[in-house]
């Protein structure tokens, strides 16, 4: 919201970039960790893992779960 109100290019526009990037990885950094340790959970105990093929577009849209969908991170879990 503060760098919306920023005007685009400026110095302190530059600044709010720089701390908007810093949490955003640090979000990302966190569901990285998250779900290595879930998958480094379920590898050694169990011999097979059966993932099922969800529609994460389908479901956004028609059960009105909007971004909370997108955001769990199902692609970088089944890698």
């Amino acid at each position: 919201r503060i760098l919306s109100r920023r005007k685009k290019g400026s110095a302190r526009w530059n600044k709010q970039r720089l701390v908007v990037a810093k949490l955003h990885e640090k979000v990302a950094n966190r569901r990285m960790n998250f779900l290595h340790h879930k998958s480094k959970e379920l590898a050694p105990n169990f011999d097979a893992v059966a993932i099922e093929d969800l529609n994460m577009k389908g479901m956004s849209q028609a059960l009105h779960f909007g971004k909370s969908v997108h955001d769990n991170g199902w692609g970088m879990f089944t890698t």
